[in-house]
């Protein structure tokens, strides 16, 4: 049976009680400069068409209309690793942006979702609580529109230029008072079939535009920018950095593998298989390494001693 709801969450941008971000707000701190990503099929049930394939991770990094947009297919995942960390603050802390448009002759607004997810350590992510009630007993079709008010929690619900907020107090009894340093983009499959499609929070079907039979299928991203809190403006992060911070995390073989430092201070790197045979052993003098892990194994385990402290993280090679 189809919901259909008109649900009071914010509406279009544009509109009073609006959350949309613009691009040009004098919140914004600083845009995403470092993306990672895995496509997905231009439609998840024909892999014969192949990956989605507009775009790159240059597309989704600095101020979003200026560098394109990563288009994640169905299912596809980008991930976004901030240096400097995002603190939660008072109010929003970051947003999301993506390519929708409004239906000319509608109150309708084509825009493709996706779940938001964050991490600390780039190994455990929590996902943003979200809310879908657009009907969904007839599929939303390629150029087909969606209410933005009746939906919440899902980047894209905003047109071109307008970002969707996500206030990390939300998540604050899974990642504490830590700072966040990745922001993972999900693509939503907006199919109505139960053996294809995603749930919101609830576990209602989320009907967004599919299939999208084309290169630039599933979630547009177009940018992601960190807010900043007017009356207490935002904190240098990197001060505050204890524990090494490694990414990307899984790691492809033809990465390196990029590690930041508490300080410039000595420390000594040690990487060991899953056995604990140890395989490689260097001292260093640096803040920022970038170590090229080119060994034939799946996991990985990195050990950091710096300042008399010992941090262990796992690493996945794919």
């Amino acid at each position: 049976m189809g919901i259909g709801t008109r649900a009071q969450y914010a509406p279009a941008a544009g509109f009073p009680g609006s959350t949309a971000i613009h691009k040009d707000s004098s919140i914004i701190f600083e845009w995403a400069d470092s993306i990672f990503f895995e496509r997905g099929y231009q439609v998840i049930n024909d892999s014969s068409l192949g990956l989605a394939s507009t775009g790159d991770a240059l597309a989704a990094t600095g101020k979003a209309l200026e560098n394109g947009v990563l288009s994640l297919g169905d299912g596809g995942t980008a991930t976004a690793y901030f240096k400097n960390g995002i603190k939660n603050q008072e109010g929003y802390d970051f947003a999301v942006f993506e390519n929708g448009f409004n239906i000319p002759g509608t109150n309708k607004y084509h825009i493709e979702l996706a779940y938001v997810e964050v991490s600390v350590d780039g190994l455990k992510y929590y996902r943003f609580a979200n809310q879908s009630l657009s009907q969904d007993s007839i599929q939303t079709g390629n150029f087909e529109g969606l209410l933005p008010e009746q939906i919440d929690g899902l980047a894209g619900k905003y047109i071109a230029g307008y970002g969707t907020p996500f206030d990390l107090e939300l998540l604050k009894d899974s990642i504490g008072n830590s700072p966040i340093y990745y922001v993972r983009i999900r693509d939503v499959v907006g199919s109505i079939l139960p053996a294809y499609g995603n749930f919101d929070s609830h576990g209602r079907k989320i009907n967004d535009p599919w299939p999208t039979a084309f290169a630039s299928s599933g979630f547009d991203l177009d940018a992601i920018a960190v807010l900043q809190n007017k009356q207490t403006g935002i904190k240098n992060l990197s001060a505050e950095i204890i524990n090494p911070i490694c990414y990307p995390n899984p790691l492809h073989q033809n990465e390196s593998l990029q590690i930041q430092l508490a300080s410039a201070n000595e420390s000594t790197i040690k990487i060991y298989n899953r056995i604990g045979q140890l395989l490689m052993e260097s001292n260093y003098r640096s803040d920022k390494l970038a170590l090229p892990l080119l060994f034939n194994e799946s996991v990985l385990f990195l050990e950091c001693l710096q300042n008399n402290q010992v941090f262990k993280t796992k690493i996945i090679l794919q």
